[in-house]
């Protein structure tokens, strides 16, 4: 099979953008979303050359748009020399077959163009598994067009089948034995990833979600003061970084950075990346980054929090953060926006301050939601004081001579207080005030 069915697409390619305005959409959206592409086919060092528009009432089954249209892309892909048709809705297999014999140009949609930039940033094991799984997914239905080099009639029988015939199925059973090995891979790695979260249980968890390119990964590298590289381009992050926010808070808060979403993202993609996005679902918080110097913010917003209802993450709770906000020239817009969005938080993930805010709003959200209590330990239990330490915000300590105990006052999440339990050990909820410290949560 050949595996680099999407990826005829090299740097400098020149390419003509196709986008379709159906009847009852917005222009102006359709537009954004044609702009999008175009940032899309920049990410892959594509230049566009050339861009058509058609305002159709329906869709037409065998080329998508009308044939007048076809020749006129064909014409204009001639006349600038380009060896790239890129349309901005996902395509049948038939339809790119029919689209490249008239045009003569090699044919993706923005599927195929996403998984494209996918499989350039992949890196660890986990993120190559996940895209080529998509990946395959996405080639399957289109091998059809694959081996048409192999049509050959043999004889005039009817079961009588041409050389290209069979090897395209032989390719598609490869290829569906290959997702099936890609799949079991991709399950070891779940289990993996399991054992890894299962021996964070005692943090706190939160995950930065967002539109793609929203400053997700410059945030992260702000609050932990990492050395995670931000780029500007989209899906630049595929795997999932977990970082401290601050070492020396009780309980210890994680910081996880993870894929960013984007309109129309493939199905496929979604649920490759299932386990990259298990680090959302089990999130006690969701930092929700929005890049407000977007004109069309609040679609990016619309399209993040379908793409977390699709993952069963719409109901974890979510600060959402306002970035960019160093690239608006409204003064009035922050206001406008607090009064709209109730505990949002406008800032830049490049200054200070603001990250200071941010990272104040999230230790607000934890000293709201631990639960306080008083436990007595065993002077001789190490191991249950240790996780005590290491996991507890400690209010106040006392030792019982006469019952050779340590007795704490602390706060803790719900999952630190079932480990405490299950060292049998008396767990006494009690209300307690506790007051504000430099490294408490």
């Amino acid at each position: 099979m050949d595996e680099n069915l999407i990826a005829q697409v090299t740097a400098d390619e020149k390419a003509v953008v196709v986008g379709v305005l159906l009847a009852g959409e917005s222009a102006e959206m359709v537009e954004e979303e044609i702009r999008e592409l175009e940032s899309l086919l920049e990410t892959l060092r594509v230049k566009v050359v050339g861009r058509i528009l058609q305002k159709r009432q329906k869709l037409t089954p065998n080329c998508f748009i009308g044939s007048g249209k076809v020749q006129e892309i064909k014409d204009l892909a001639a006349a600038s020399s380009a060896r790239l048709v890129v349309f901005d809705r996902a395509l049948s297999a038939p339809q790119v077959r029919n689209l490249e014999q008239m045009t003569g140009c090699v044919v993706l949609d923005r599927t195929g163009v996403i998984l494209e930039i996918f499989s350039r940033h992949a890196r660890t094991n986990q993120a190559k598994t996940q895209v080529e799984i998509a990946k395959l997914e996405y080639l399957l239905p289109r091998l059809t067009g694959a081996w048409s080099h192999f049509q050959r009639q043999k004889g005039g029988g009817a079961l009588q089948r041409g050389m290209g015939e069979k090897q395209i199925e032989i390719d598609r059973r490869r290829a569906r034995e290959r997702i099936a090995r890609l799949q079991k891979q991709l399950e070891n790695i779940r289990k993996e990833k399991a054992t890894q979260r299962k021996s964070r249980s005692n943090e706190l968890k939160v995950a930065i979600v967002g539109y793609t390119n929203s400053g997700k990964t410059t945030l992260m590298k702000g609050l932990t003061k990492s050395q995670v590289a931000p780029k500007d381009e989209l899906f630049a992050t595929l795997d999932t970084n977990v970082k401290t926010i601050d070492p020396r808070t009780r309980p210890k808060i994680l910081l996880s950075d993870t894929v960013g979403f984007i309109r129309n993202l493939p199905h496929g993609l979604v649920e490759s990346f299932r386990t990259t996005l298990d680090e959302v679902n089990e999130a006690d918080l969701l930092l929700h980054v929005v890049d407000v110097s977007y004109p069309y913010y609040e679609e990016h917003i619309k399209v993040t929090r379908a793409v977390l209802g699709e993952m069963g993450a719409g109901e974890i709770p979510q600060i959402l953060v306002f970035n960019k906000v160093d690239r608006l020239n409204d003064p009035i817009l922050p206001r406008i926006l607090r009064t709209a969005y109730p505990g949002c938080i406008v800032a830049s993930a490049v200054i200070e301050k603001d990250l200071l805010a941010v990272r104040e709003h999230i230790y607000q959200f934890f000293r709201k939601n631990l639960v306080t209590f008083k436990v007595s330990i065993p002077a001789d239990h190490a191991a249950a004081q240790s996780l005590v330490y290491k996991n507890c915000l400690i209010i106040g300590k006392d030792f019982d001579e006469e019952a050779e105990r340590m007795v704490f006052h602390a706060q803790a999440t719900r999952a630190t207080m079932a480990k405490l339990r299950s060292y049998i050990i008396s767990v006494e909820d009690e209300a307690f005030a506790t007051d504000k410290t430099e490294t408490d949560p």
